[in-house]
């Protein structure tokens, strides 16, 4: 939708409706609402209900049937000069507008992904926050399974505000793309340089079923997923309270790259109260899988299967969980076939749907 400064512009999502006063980036503007308060609000939030224009026309026909007629004149070509629709944008307005500045932050940068739940469960709203000083130059690019790559959201994010950049259906959690992130900073007069920051985030769908990874924040006025693309505050205080031997384990890792589990077996009864969870996305497994075929995929996945399960059996566990997503339902097969044959040891069932929808399986041990 093409809007322009002066448009006259209706709330879809609220009463009302005002007077657009800035274009802040290609997704957002910042509309004087009837309150007389400027309120930034997305394109797609939006209707025209009169543009600028016409506005202009409206009113010069009005004068016009007020003034007496004049006698015509003979005009040149110098003297006819169409007047714009609306006044031009500057550059300045859009790369430095002006912020309000949160002395709490300082230097710091905070940068958050967020998924904040539509109404009867309909899905989510995507943000990209800014909780910093500095203004964002931001790009979003959205990719398939099949590594096709699509531009999400460009534009400018000023300092301490939010954009909604994208929807999220309920339907569609399975299939949610990885976000890639590419975002430079910046402010007007002197600052401190921060490196640009270039970040992919690969979700697993099993988290949208979850109600624990919706959590109360300070950005929005219900529970959302909050994932933290940099936040240089929380580090800074980790670091901080960290000690000696703390910081060379970290470094050490960093160093060898070696990858943390999320889950390990322990020894002992304690464990046999537990319920042992096993997430067999593929990317959960692997961090680079492209070039391997569905087939291969699906033999990794087993692979990881039969050792947890056996790793499981040996140490006592009572109940372990294996994740497996919905999809085509094709590891989910599998998985049960080879249960199957283990009925004397075992029995297995779905998994809680509040807990994980659809996309788990929970097996226990006797």
């Amino acid at each position: 939708m093409n809007v322009k400064v002066g448009d006259k512009v209706r709330f879809l999502n609220d009463i009302g409706g005002g007077t657009v006063v800035k274009i802040i980036d290609r997704q957002s503007i910042m509309v004087l609402n009837d309150d007389d308060f400027e309120v930034p609000t997305p394109v797609s939030e939006l209707v025209v209900i009169e543009s600028a224009a016409d506005s202009r026309l409206r009113g010069s026909s009005a004068e016009n049937k007020s003034e007496k007629p004049k006698p015509q004149s003979v005009t040149t070509d110098a003297d006819e000069q169409e007047e714009p629709e609306s006044a031009p944008i500057s550059l300045t307005d859009i790369f430095y507008p002006p912020v309000a500045i949160d002395k709490e932050n300082g230097d710091y940068l905070r940068e958050y992904l967020a998924f904040v739940p539509k109404a009867n469960q309909q899905g989510f709203d995507i943000y990209l926050i800014n909780d910093s000083n500095y203004n964002v130059l931001y790009s979003i690019i959205a990719t398939d399974a099949d590594e096709q790559s699509d531009s999400e959201a460009v534009g400018v994010l000023e300092a301490n505000t939010k954009v909604q950049f994208s929807t999220l259906a309920m339907s569609n959690v399975n299939l949610i793309p990885a976000y890639t992130f590419h975002l430079t900073f910046y402010r007007k007069g002197s600052f401190k340089i921060k490196e640009p920051l270039s970040r992919t985030i690969e979700l697993n769908p099993v988290k949208f079923y979850k109600e624990a990874s919706f959590v109360k924040n300070e950005f929005f006025s219900k529970n959302a997923m909050m994932i933290a693309l940099i936040d240089e505050h929380a580090a800074a205080d980790s670091v901080e309270n960290m000690t000696e031997k703390d910081f060379k384990k970290v470094m050490a890792e960093k160093l060898k790259g070696e990858k943390v589990e999320h889950k390990e077996f322990k020894s002992g009864k304690a464990i046999q109260s537990q319920i042992v969870e096993v997430d067999l996305h593929i990317h959960e497994l692997l961090d680079d899988f492209r070039g391997l075929s569905n087939s291969e995929m699906l033999e990794i996945q087993m692979r990881k299967f039969r050792e947890e399960l056996d790793n499981a059996m040996r140490k006592g566990v009572k109940k372990i969980v294996f994740i497996h997503g919905v999809g085509a339902g094709v590891l989910k097969l599998e998985i049960r076939k080879e249960l199957d044959r283990m009925k004397k040891k075992l029995d297995y069932q779905d998994a809680s749907f509040k807990e994980y929808g659809y996309g788990a399986t929970l097996v226990r041990i006797f």
